[in-house]
């Protein structure tokens, strides 16, 4: 079914799409019309269900429902990669397989969380998982979720199957992403905004941004314009909005985008416990490091 050749993400921006909930219920028009913004501009693709989505709160019906609206409103004219990841190897396989059913281009599998397996159990969790999935599999490293790091020579390995494509990189050791993204032979996405240029000097093909939720040409103004050599108008671009990505770290995602989205009238800041939203004050700052990027809002 897969050789060395399956093609992987394409290069460039893919948007962490926020799921928008109305009065505890998916806001399906709400979902739709954010597709459609980005579907309307460069972005290379979106990701629906990973951390920016909610995941862990979207129960197995609304999975069902967004793929499906993802699927339709992209219409094929953007890549769509869908969450699949969990700490049960064998959930994990259903779910990819479910989302490749219903239109994935990609699953994303995260490392598995909480029973925080050795690099021996990544190696099997990935591979059983890769060799089950009937489309490519992005490997998700994100530590600070994760609780466990997955290892260079761990990702050399994985490299090595033909169904696995690419790596969606979180980690903020920069050492080890250097190190990785030298020695590894699969395509890196950064998975940190306040730190997408860095990863693009280091060889990385785009990001999976939440920043282009809001503002999708601005993101794909650096992560293309670096691509295609504009390497110092790249920089200047990314300085100018790096206040901002910092302020969308203010709590913890995707609380911050949400609320920023909810000021731009396109959504409900609403989020699902054990979330919260933003303080009134953190809401305030969010908008003024907004404006001053050149991004605004209500």
């Amino acid at each position: 079914m897969f050789n060395k050749n399956t093609p992987g993400p394409e290069p460039g921006v893919h948007t962490a799409i926020v799921t928008p909930f109305r009065g505890g219920r998916i806001d399906t028009d709400a979902f739709v019309r954010l597709l459609g913004i980005q579907r309307a501009s460069d972005v290379a693709g979106v990701v629906v269900l990973g951390t920016t989505g909610e995941s862990p709160t979207v129960r197995p019906g609304e999975r069902s429902e967004l793929i499906r609206l993802a699927k339709s409103v992209l219409g094929g004219k953007k890549q769509l990669t869908v969450g699949c990841g969990c700490n049960d190897t064998e959930k994990t396989v259903r779910t990819v397989k479910r989302a490749a059913q219903l239109g994935a281009d990609f699953a994303l599998v995260v490392t598995p969380y909480y029973n925080r397996p050795s690099q021996r159990g990544l190696l099997r969790h990935f591979i059983t998982v890769a060799d089950a999935s009937p489309v490519p599999v992005i490997v998700y490293n994100v530590p600070s979720r994760t609780g466990v790091d997955i290892s260079a020579e761990t990702l050399s390995v994985l490299a090595g199957h033909p169904n696995i494509v690419a790596c969606k990189e979180a980690s903020t050791d920069m050492q080890s992403v250097t190190e990785k993204i030298r020695t590894v032979p699969l395509d890196f996405f950064c998975g940190s905004d306040t730190l997408l240029y860095h990863f693009l000097s280091l060889g990385a093909k785009g990001g999976v941004c939440v920043c282009s939720n809001i503002a999708p040409d601005l993101t794909c103004g650096i992560v293309d314009g670096f691509l295609s050599g504009e390497t110092g108008a790249a920089r200047e671009a990314f300085f100018r909005i790096l206040p901002f990505l910092s302020a969308l770290g203010c709590d913890v995602n995707p609380v911050p985008i949400k609320a920023l989205l909810g000021c731009a009238g396109l959504i409900s800041p609403e989020v699902r416990q054990p979330l919260c939203g933003l303080t009134e004050e953190k809401r305030s700052a969010l908008l003024i490091a907004a404006a001053e990027a050149g991004v605004y809002v209500k």
